[in-house]
């Protein structure tokens, strides 16, 4: 890879805004891989969303198949609304790369390019390849994720180019996580009359659920839940008959997705009761926690970098990311092979630009020796 090549293309890329909710700006860049890809001789299909509010999802297969060894993916899509590039254009300072999804993700599905460019002809011949460019990561994959399934349920292994984190490097496990919206819909009335006008407050009802998500934090078994956005009411003197309420919960545990669905059911049950309706949506990432065969791979992968001289560390982390996805359909799944960043989703959001090519170096010698492995079983 050359390095200031590598530079001046994501500079192009950065400079795109991409928003979730920014067709335009999103198809811009998988036009951008489209093209790249086609140069390279590999089958591109491009998927159009049912909402045209999202933009298209991008699969590139070195050769049509019906397993893959090894699926690949980044998104394409950020955070941050249209206009912001202008704004804050790409810049380097101290080593760093600055900019709109520098690090989230645009270094990391870049990377995925390069790696396929410079990939040995003795390994494309070996390896059946798919590398998939997901444009709505950041609102849950909504659009993508019944794409990729599709690939996932036929591929051994999955790498996935999220950032690489200072210190603690790749991602070998990621918490689930469960996003609840509430609406409660109460009664109005004068707060000077609720013992006889039969008003219901959806806010005093909204205060319940907080205290009851608040105490099933569970620390020790990594557990935490978060009430991250509330409203309602109109004035002090009038008992409100409309709240919302938002809850992130990340979790380790299976089992904790059921706790958390009895626990609702309860409280719904509850509120109905003293006539309080409720309108809840939710979604929901599984658990990303690698099984014996994963942890097999792991530890070759730890013993692999060792002896080719390369700096491997891995963690859980909170966020999720396509991999919780993924890895339920069997493959084994190594995220956070990106280079290295940090301040995602901030203006201060940043990629280490020293860290471009080890990543890089990593990411080849993990594939050369999937095709190796593959030569020995033939």
């Amino acid at each position: 890879m050359e390095l200031n090549e590598y530079l001046k293309e994501l500079e192009y890329l950065v400079n795109i805004d991409s928003d979730s909710f920014d067709p335009d700006g999103v198809n811009k860049v998988a036009s951008y891989f489209s093209d790249k890809f086609k140069e390279l001789g590999w089958i591109v299909k491009e998927y159009e969303p049912a909402d045209k509010k999202l933009g298209k999802c991008l699969v590139c297969v070195n050769r049509i198949s019906t397993h893959y060894d090894l699926l690949a993916i980044g998104h394409m899509d950020t955070v941050f609304k249209k206009g912001t590039c202008a704004e804050r254009p790409f810049k380097i300072i101290e080593g760093k790369a600055f900019g709109p999804g520098v690090a989230d993700m645009k270094h990391g599905s870049l990377m995925m390019y390069y790696l396929f460019k410079e990939l040995p002809k003795e390994v494309n011949d070996n390896l059946n390849i798919v590398a998939i460019f997901n444009p709505d990561e950041e609102i849950g994959s909504v659009f993508s994720k019944t794409i990729y399934a599709d690939y996932a349920k036929i591929s051994d292994y999955a790498f996935v180019y999220e950032t690489s984190m200072e210190n603690t490097g790749a991602c070998s496990a990621r918490k689930g996580s469960i996003l609840f919206e509430v609406e409660f819909i109460g009664k109005s009335g004068h707060s000077a009359y609720v013992d006889i006008n039969g008003a219901v407050s959806a806010i005093h009802e909204m205060g319940r659920w907080i205290t009851k998500f608040d105490a099933m934090n569970n620390f020790e078994i990594g557990t935490t839940v978060n009430v991250g956005l509330v409203s309602g009411g109109v004035k002090p003197n009038v008992v409100a008959d409309n709240a919302k309420i938002t809850i992130d919960i990340r979790y380790k545990q299976a089992t904790e997705y059921q706790r958390f669905m009895d626990l609702v059911d309860r409280l719904t049950k509850q509120a109905n009761e003293k006539g309080i309706k409720i309108n809840l949506s939710m979604s929901e990432k599984p658990p990303f926690i690698p099984n014996e065969k994963a942890i097999e791979y792991i530890n070759h992968v730890e013993r692999l970098a060792k002896e080719n001289g390369f700096n491997f560390n891995h963690s859980l982390r909170g966020g999720v990311s396509d991999a919780n996805f993924i890895s339920q359909y069997g493959a084994i799944c190594l995220d956070g092979l990106g280079p290295t960043g940090a301040q995602d989703h901030s203006e201060n959001e940043y990629m280490v630009i020293s860290s471009v090519i080890p990543y890089f170096e990593l990411s080849k010698l993990l594939i050369k020796d999937l095709a190796d492995k593959k030569t020995k079983q033939l």
